[in-house]
């Protein structure tokens, strides 16, 4: 624990050496590194460079002011993030965030952690209707559910919009424990259908991923939700490339194949190479030869008995069978016929 602090602490003395940050965000951050358990009553002496930036300066010099909110949170007037410890009831979860997916056993060990250590990190949020909205750091919220907590640190940003609350909790997740394709693909979908983003292009603009691997990530939604259900149990095993080649799997093979192949990545028998490789034997499959139905015509005789059957298919193919006992008659059908199709007619 007291390397942990250390490191910590050498991480502070760092961040106040460097450049001030230039936005409320940024400095914001600094906050954070300059005080890593940010709720100690109180902080160790760290030495600090002179800087140019005075007005920055200043503001990573004032301590952050703490405020314990057990009733309704009030609005502040200065736009500038704070401190404060929050009751649970008071805060709700981000309705834009990155991650979708949580693993049970990762809530478990950190709500261990926090019951030996304590909250180290504060969240991140925003003023909603004067309650606190996450920003970042809903595994901690749900950890200190579970280790029976009833107040929550925060980083208040009074006033974040509905992009920023998405911004700041993928970037958080980038730097901490990066959320899954399928968490991607999930957010991505829901702020697109609600009008957060305007489309796909403005998704890789503010994630910095590429366009194509963006079209990748929301073709994942094309898998059946049967074989989703098998992703969100284990979505580890599931890189996108994977993920992908197994829409395309089930497109080519099935629903029951997809599923069967979805088991063996959770369970780590297969991987990318073999989803495609099964991809690719099945695209190459010839196709099954649909049987044609023909049209039948019965042939009747001048006396109205019936003397046989004419068939005929989509495909341009013709047949007949006819039965003439007079042998003038089929003789006569015959010669009719030789002569027709001999001269091409």
């Amino acid at each position: 624990m007291a390397n942990k602090l250390e490191m910590m602490r050498q991480q502070a003395t760092k961040a106040l050496s460097a450049a001030p940050p230039a936005d409320r965000f940024a400095r914001a951050q600094a906050l954070v590194e300059r005080q890593p358990n940010g709720f100690a009553e109180k902080q160790p002496d760290v030495p600090r460079e002179p800087s140019s930036g005075q007005a920055s300066q200043e503001i990573l010099a004032e301590p952050a002011q703490i405020h314990l909110v057990t009733s309704a949170p009030t609005t502040r007037e200065s736009d500038e993030p704070y401190y404060e410890e929050t009751d649970i009831s008071l805060i709700d979860e981000n309705p834009f965030n990155a991650r979708r997916l949580y693993r049970p056993e990762r809530v478990h060990e950190l709500a261990e952690s926090i019951r030996a250590d304590g909250q180290l990190v504060p969240g991140i949020a925003t003023v909603r209707d004067g309650r606190r909205v996450l920003a970042g750091g809903h595994y901690r919220y749900r950890a200190l559910k579970v280790a029976g907590k009833t107040r929550m640190k925060l980083l208040v940003h009074p006033d974040l919009s509905d992009q920023q609350l998405y911004q700041l909790s993928y970037k958080e997740n980038a730097e901490r424990e990066q959320q899954s394709p399928l968490d991607n693909a999930l957010a991505w979908r829901s702020l697109i259908d609600q009008g957060t983003y305007s489309s796909e292009s403005a998704i890789a603009e503010v994630t910095g991923m590429s366009l194509p691997n963006v079209n990748k990530t929301l073709a994942i939604l094309k898998l059946t939700e049967g074989v989703l259900d098998i992703v969100k149990e284990r979505p580890e095993p599931f890189a996108l490339s994977t993920l992908y080649q197994l829409t395309l799997l089930e497109r080519a093979a099935g629903f029951q194949v997809a599923t069967a192949m979805a088991v063996k990545i959770r369970d780590e028998v297969a991987v990318c190479r073999d989803v495609e490789e099964a991809r690719a034997r099945y695209e190459n499959k010839p196709a099954r030869k649909q049987k044609e139905t023909s049209r039948q015509h019965r042939l009747l005789g001048a006396d109205g008995q019936p003397l046989g059957v004419l068939k005929d298919w989509d495909s341009g193919k013709v047949t007949f069978e006819v039965t003439l006992l007079d042998p003038v008659r089929r003789q006569a059908l015959v010669d009719e016929l030789k002569a027709r199709f001999a001269s091409g007619q």
